[in-house]
């Protein structure tokens, strides 16, 4: 019997009762992982020896599902679930029918389905994989006549999730929810009050006056847009980020490190190290990141690094009202052993050239100057599956008014690695050539 049941929206009992492929494309926040994982946990129990594969860019996001399968396994039907470690972890459930669910973070390339055999396929947060990886993850149902449930909020007209959102071919049975509509038509619920409604609402208006027209179209309301699209390539990406780790040492001089300031319990902090001796080729020598920090241990963190990799600048987002300011502030103290090389490196940040003229640097001065340095075979990365993902989630948007280009934006979803990246690749190449100095205003 089940004893523990979650009140769905009429939108997600369709999905969990339709037989067949399926896109589902929203908002952000609307539930959709959550249906998908209800669905799965429901074909486990109808199809005894059937097998599910979870496809996500990164191991957290495809443990994320598998945590949510097993939680209302346990919950509704415990006895179904075999309980040893050998069937059950974060990647894996086995119901006592023989039938499990296995995820699998695929990175960049999908190697990592490779050789599976699946009867459903999901592809979780599909608009940011690269078309090599639907590649990959397909064969899965060559010899089981299966299915794929594909869901994502969009990341413009582009890429291989658009492809399956047009439909063509009828493949899909296509579901479409925006945040708006999904909070605004939730039936009042346990745990869903009309006052935590009337606050989602209201987060949405602030949001609304925050954000672009268009950017607001695509994150919440689920819309393919035309003047959003993908800042760097996947061609860029993989010619860039091709350094194995192991290779890489410490060189004693001409390092530089860029400092992604996190909110407590939000995305992660991460400090990226560039070595830059000849001016010629920066590259990538290390990359650390964490979460849920206080600012007191970011600042000590900031320090032991910039000892250990004897840092020539560390450059800090320390904008008006970023938790970077107050870090900032306290490592250029007077008493701070690295008062004079750290450098407030905001999106706005007032500089003067050689010829002590005041000039503006924008955030997309860096994005720029970081894309034109990989263009040039100018820097390398880390062939690292986090770095490649973080540099998939830049956008740019230029947005047209009256036939003319209006400000173009530069932003992502999961920016802080390439946030981190793009201070060190910028104080690198300009310490280097020595034309300006960045000055905290």
């Amino acid at each position: 019997m089940v004893i523990h049941q979650i009140v769905l929206d009429d939108w997600q009992r369709e999905i969990l009762n339709y037989d067949g492929n399926i896109l589902l494309c929203t908002g952000r926040q609307v539930g959709k992982t959550l249906i998908f994982s209800r669905k799965a946990a429901k074909y486990l129990l109808e199809h005894p020896g059937s097998q599910i594969i979870v496809v996500s860019l990164t191991e957290d996001q495809a443990k994320l599902m598998i945590i949510m399968i097993q939680d209302y396994l346990q919950k509704n039907y415990p006895r179904k679930v075999r309980t040893n470690q050998r069937f059950t972890n974060q990647n894996k459930i086995t119901l006592i029918n023989n039938s499990r669910v296995i995820a699998r973070p695929v990175g960049t390339t999908g190697d990592a389905v490779r050789g599976f055999t699946g009867d459903v396929l999901i592809i979780d947060e599909a608009s940011g994989m690269p078309e090599i990886i639907f590649s990959a993850a397909k064969p899965t149902l060559l010899t089981t006549g299966g299915q794929i449930w594909i869901c994502s909020t969009p990341r413009g007209k582009t890429g291989y999730f658009y492809e399956c959102w047009l439909n063509r071919n009828d493949r899909f049975k296509v579901f479409h929810l925006s945040s708006e509509e999904v909070i605004k038509n939730r039936p009042i619920k346990a745990g869903w009050t009309e006052e935590r409604r009337m606050q989602s609402l209201r987060h949405l208006e602030d949001e609304k006056k925050d954000m672009s027209e268009i950017r607001y179209a695509q994150e919440y309301l689920g819309i393919f847009q035309d003047d959003i699209k993908r800042f760097y390539s996947d061609e860029w990406i993989e010619r860039v980020c091709c350094i194995k780790k192991e290779s890489t040492g410490s060189p004693k001089t001409d390092n530089y490190m860029g400092v992604d300031i996190a909110r407590m319990g939000g995305d992660m902090t991460t400090y990226e190290i560039l070595h830059n001796k000849d001016a010629k080729v920066t590259k990538q020598i290390a990359h650390f990141q964490e979460n849920f920090k206080p600012t007191t241990h970011t600042e000590q963190r900031i320090i032991a690094l910039a000892e250990q990799f004897k840092v020539s600048k560390v450059g800090i987002d320390a904008g008006s009202g970023s938790l970077g300011v107050g870090v900032y502030d306290h490592l250029f103290d007077p008493n701070s052993p690295i008062r004079h090389k750290v450098v407030a490196m905001n999106n706005r940040s007032l500089a003067q050239d050689s010829d002590g003229a005041k000039i503006r640097i924008m955030n997309e001065d860096y994005h720029d100057n970081l894309r034109a340095m990989g263009e040039h075979r100018e820097i390398l990365l880390f062939n690292d599956d986090q770095i490649k993902n973080s540099f998939r989630s830049i956008l740019i948007e230029t947005p047209k008014e009256e036939n003319r280009l209006t400000k173009v934006r530069i932003w992502g979803r999961d920016s802080h690695i390439v946030e981190g990246i793009k201070r060190a690749a910028w104080l690198a190449k300009k310490e280097k050539s020595k034309n300006f100095f960045i000055s905290y205003m």
